[in-house]
């Protein structure tokens, strides 16, 4: 049988290689999923005896998916619910306003987020997935299968924690007994969770797309039993682990009981390797980000959520300084949306506010590298997609480069960066495969998902309005507390202040 060849004609290729190389109306071809040539037009040819698809790209810009490597598919279903909340208040009101779900609720989440997803350009997501009140195996299903049939490479890391909330958060009276008692106090059984996954782990990881990890909430947020036994776990499976790390201030006012530091207790228990990645990771101090670069840990950088949820400036060019592999994350859709486009150029100006010598800002090219090379790391597929070149996964996104964004056109990867929002994405290939053409997935109805997840959404909030209105209770004592721990002049600083 003869190969079938999909030729891309005449795009503008931003390689994303070591050495940056892009080609002006070069040429793309794919067979078998993978690329078998990215480079001058007219200077390869398929066997005789193939079948060829010629998509003619001329005017396009051609680049490698992007890669989020930090997202809640749960929160797909929450747009909108967040103005100035810190961390903290967050989290409950999160917890609070997803509520309970069904499957299908579930299935519904993930869609939008791959469809939001492929709209903007990004090709395979982590989605540190969160299920209440306990994960099911029903759930778990429903969430992967919603990404396998959207054509999404995805990397499922169901998180889970054990502590009761009152454990895991420096409060010093700040919430009366009335308040506390309404709160769990009972820790959760790990068992379930790990039955659940070692079922599904050997259906899902044969999947040529979907895979899991585990996934871990935060430390502070379990017990010292749990985490040894989530190392031994992926130890045992041979997977890799994803946790939120030092994302707040108070996150790093719990790590006083750790005088070695989080880093070096996560690596005690097996939570800490080239496989892991740490979301966030903000409040880190020198003798954590030491520990992070000798054990080959990858960092998630969320730039936008953080913003959002005011938990500080990541010292990002002190990971970078220090050889820490970077990637970008979103977080959840509850705290801002998904085009990965605005994630690297934030990543690529934040720095710009706190470092003098121009000569250390983080180029164009190489936020574009962190985004998708980088990315492929977190997501257990190096060496394999992130570049356009020969070998790799086909995992493209094309521009419109004649969009006001690209034109008139300057030098490509900055245009790219400082310029592109997502709105330019046209065509989407994952291995090769068309998933969104003409900025409509192929695979599966968007418009009807959207329109189900309209319904959805109304209903979980009319579902769980009472109870986010008792958790307005909790407001001022959590918000008490973190302008307590914000202004204690302790720990790394990580807050810009004008003078």
């Amino acid at each position: 049988m003869s190969a079938h060849f999909t030729h891309l004609a005449g795009p503008t290729i931003v390689t994303a290689d070591p050495t940056n190389t892009v080609y002006e109306n070069g040429d793309l071809w794919i067979a078998d999923g993978r690329i078998a040539y990215a480079g001058i037009e007219g200077e390869f040819s398929p066997p005789d005896d193939a079948t060829v698809t010629t998509i003619d790209a001329t005017g396009r810009v051609a680049m490698p998916g992007l890669a989020n490597c930090h997202t809640h598919s749960y929160a797909a279903l929450l747009k909108g619910t967040v103005d100035t909340d810190p961390l903290d208040v967050f989290m409950v009101q999160a917890i609070l306003a997803a509520g309970a779900r069904s499957a299908r609720d579930v299935y519904v989440s993930a869609q939008i987020a791959a469809l939001e997803m492929l709209k903007t350009g990004t090709t395979a997501c982590l989605d540190h997935y969160s299920h209440r009140p306990r994960h099911t195996p029903e759930a778990l299903d429903a969430v992967c299968q919603a990404y396998a049939d959207a054509g999404v490479r995805a990397a499922v890391a169901p998180m889970f924690s054990d502590r009761p909330f009152l454990e895991t958060v420096p409060l010093e009276g700040e919430l009366d007994e009335d308040l506390r008692a309404q709160l769990p106090a009972t820790p959760q059984d790990p068992d379930p969770f790990f039955e659940m996954m070692a079922g599904a782990l050997p259906r899902w990881n044969a999947h040529d797309r979907v895979s899991l990890m585990l996934g871990i909430d935060s430390p502070q947020r379990c017990s010292e039993s749990l985490l040894r036994r989530a190392g031994a776990f992926c130890a045992e499976w041979d997977i890799g682990n994803h946790t939120h790390l030092l994302e707040a201030k108070t996150q790093y006012a719990m790590s006083a009981d750790r005088p070695e530091g989080f880093v070096a207790y996560l690596a005690d228990c097996g939570l800490a390797g080239p496989k892991s990645s740490f979301a966030h990771f903000i409040w880190f101090t020198d003798k954590d980000l030491e520990a992070t670069a000798e054990a080959g840990v990858n960092v998630v950088h969320n730039p936008a959520s953080n913003l959002i949820l005011g938990s500080g400036l990541q010292p990002l060019l002190k990971l970078i300084d220090a050889g820490v592999p970077v990637a970008f994350g979103s977080d959840g859709l509850n705290a801002g949306h998904m085009s990965m486009f605005e994630k690297v150029r934030l990543a690529a100006l934040l720095p710009r506010i706190s470092e003098a010598d121009p000569d250390r800002w983080l180029k164009a090219p190489a936020a574009l590298r962190m985004a998708s090379v980088n990315g492929a790391r977190v997501l257990g597929r190096a060496g394999e997609v992130g570049e356009l070149v020969a070998g790799q996964l086909a995992d493209i996104t094309l521009l419109d480069g004649r969009s006001l964004a690209l034109s008139p056109r300057g030098h490509i990867a900055p245009q790219i960066v400082f310029y592109e929002t997502g709105a330019g994405v046209t065509d989407v290939f994952i291995a090769g495969e068309h998933v969104l053409k003409d900025g409509k997935a192929t695979r599966f109805d968007g418009d009807a998902i959207l329109g189900e997840a309209h319904e959805t959404a109304a209903r979980l909030a009319r579902d769980n309005a009472a109870a986010l209105e008792r958790a307005e209770n909790f407001r001022p004592g959590l918000t008490k507390m973190v302008k307590r721990i914000m202004t204690d002049g302790c720990g790394p600083c990580r807050i810009a202040t004008l003078s």
